[in-house]
């Protein structure tokens, strides 16, 4: 028996596959400087724009199976896709996911399904 709830709406998906709906969610903006930027001689602050905006979605999903921690590492992990998220709306961004993590809790506990797992984290950060 599934843990978490798929989500149904379209607000989660990555390449169009729904993910699971996340327990909780952090999403931050990013701007990325040139390495020259910094303080002149003089004091003055010299800032060098290479990109505003790039945008991070930080997922975490408290308590899952092992066939649900599977399946969310598969879509994710090492991959470049197009990301759908809800934030005020629905957002998409082209992203990729450099690592996942998760616990394993109890392999006994839901053993039909690959075990207990907790704390399932990952980063889905703007290309």
């Amino acid at each position: 028996m599934p843990i978490l709830k798929m989500c149904e709406n379209g607000y989660w998906a990555v390449n169009g596959t729904p993910l699971y709906v996340p327990t909780e969610i952090n999403i931050s903006h990013d701007n990325i400087v040139a390495p020259e930027t910094g303080r002149t001689e003089s004091g003055y602050n010299r800032i060098v724009w290479v990109r505003r905006d790039v945008r991070k979605v930080s997922m975490k999903f408290k308590r899952l199976t092992g066939a649900e921690n599977e399946y969310l590492k598969n879509l994710l992990q090492g991959q470049e896709f197009v990301f759908t998220y809800y934030d005020n709306g629905i957002q998409t961004m082209n992203g990729y996911c450099g690592k996942c993590d998760s616990d394993q809790k109890n392999l006994s506990a839901y053993a039909d399904e690959g075990g207990l797992y907790e704390n399932f984290k990952a980063n889905v950060v703007e290309m």
